[in-house]
């Protein structure tokens, strides 16, 4: 327990309404009225009406935990906790880094918004219910809305969520440390946005075990697949949220990878990649002061000789996965500074070919009109190349790379939504292509193991 967190007392005591102050009793009492309160809570449906949002989490936070704390249905922003935690999961040691607690309320509304696009997942299989249920569950799990009660907080709203889709959600089916386990890798991520699925798989496979489909007619008829509505893509503001989450697991990695690199100076280095990355999580607009450091820092990775074979490949991973991030996150603040709509961060190779296609001929102009005519013929090539496949690789990796450098020492042009908008989609294409989206196979997925670090 932490003391002076505004939910503890000086001993570190969380603050109650029965005047417990040794810390064990209370998570005993905590547990016996909770636990009854979410029996009865299940009973009786959850919320009635309940949106899935922040005003409906903050309801089933204070029915669960008002026996025992005054402060049930309070939020951590309504405190100002922010908090990280550590995990083991992946075989190492990572950071779990919660919402920024400014955020919650915009982003539980977010979730709950885009829920609701989805019919509230109703009309779905069992298997495309416990898909996207997972997706869901670590949604929630990383707003973290509460000081604590977060975990059973989440079994009440989806045991509700299922029920009103047809299904009953048993979280007693499985071992506590089952779904502590499949939360912590949805956490922290250890696979790239390409695989994306596979940071999830732990969290699907749970729900499989505590699903099944509900009795009687009114159930069957909630599971009927005509009321399924399947999101065409996620919301801008939850690809925009989710780019900060990539920057997060990755720049914690990065931390730790430069800090404990031989040398003068890179623990220091490392130490300030975490600071940059932790202003970055509560300030986006601080990607400005820190982009150079960060691309500094997975340079420096890439590069390092002594991680260069197979055993350095996470580290390879994670560096360029960081790199991109704090690029994107770097475009989305400049397009919000300008006034500009936030764009939807891109998630295909064929969304990145037709953006790089728009983009590239702007960027070409723009350099051709400040004297940069050999770099705008070096893009304009690359650009034929990309109307045929959606991949940059080798020399055309290099010439683009050319291009951007010299448009990045422009200052009309470096900050431009054009500029943004094509190193976004060169992100994109400078990784190959998933197997799913290509004709032919041979590329195989990352390494699910970690290297020591």
């Amino acid at each position: 327990m932490v003391a002076g967190d505004r939910f503890s007392d000086e001993n570190g005591v969380r603050i109650n309404r029965l005047g417990i102050t040794d810390p064990q009793q209370l998570a005993q009492a905590e547990t016996d009225s909770s636990l009854l309160r979410l029996q009865r809570l299940n009973v009786q449906g959850g919320i009635p009406g309940g949106r899935y949002d922040y005003a409906h989490l903050k309801q089933v936070h204070q029915k669960l935990f008002e026996g025992v704390y005054p402060w049930a249905g309070e939020t951590r922003a309504d405190r100002g906790f922010q908090g990280h935690k550590p995990t083991y999961v992946t075989g190492f040691k990572e950071t779990m880094t919660y919402a920024p607690y400014k955020e919650i309320e915009l982003r539980l509304n977010a979730i709950g918004e885009q829920l609701g696009k989805e019919n509230n997942l109703k009309g779905l299989s069992e298997e495309k219910f416990a898909e996207r249920a997972a997706y869901y569950l670590d949604q929630y799990n990383h707003t973290h809305a509460f000081r604590d009660g977060n975990g059973r907080t989440l079994q009440a709203t989806f045991v509700q969520l299922g029920k009103e889709a047809g299904y009953q959600v048993d979280f007693a089916r499985i071992d506590p440390a089952t779904l502590n386990r499949a939360r912590d890798l949805a956490m922290v991520r250890p696979h790239a946005p390409q695989e994306a699925e596979k940071n999830l798989q732990a969290l699907k496979s749970m729900f499989e075990q505590v699903i099944s489909p509900a009795p009687g007619l009114e159930a069957e008829k909630l599971r009927d697949p005509s009321l399924a509505r399947p999101l065409a893509a996620l919301s801008a503001e939850m690809n925009a949220l989710d780019a900060r989450r990539e920057l997060e697991v990755t720049g914690y990695r990065v931390m730790d990878i430069v800090a404990n690199m031989p040398g003068a100076g890179n623990y220091e280095k490392g130490v300030a990649v975490g600071k940059g990355v932790e202003a970055t999580n509560l300030n986006p607009a601080a990607i400005q002061t820190h982009l150079e450091q960060f691309q500094q820092a997975a340079e420096k990775i890439i590069k390092h000789p002594a991680l260069q074979g197979p055993d350095a490949k996470q580290d390879q991973s994670d560096a360029r996965r960081f790199r991109a991030a704090a690029e994107q996150i770097q475009t989305l603040a400049v397009v919000k500074e300008a006034g500009v709509k936030m764009p939807m961060l891109l998630q295909t190779h064929e969304e990145a070919q037709a953006v790089f296609k728009r983009a590239a001929g702007q960027v070409a102009q723009a350099l051709h009109e400040h004297g940069k005519g050999l770099d705008a013929a070096r893009l304009q090539e690359v650009a034929k190349h990309v109307e045929r496949t959606p991949f940059i690789g080798g020399l055309n990796r290099e010439n683009v790379g050319k291009s951007l450098d010299a448009a990045d020492r422009i200052p009309a042009l470096s900050a431009s939504q054009h500029l943004g908008e094509l190193k976004s989609a060169v992100g994109i294409m400078e990784k190959a292509p998933p197997v799913q989206e290509r004709s032919s196979a041979g590329i195989s997925g990352r390494e699910a193991g970690g290297v020591e670090r």
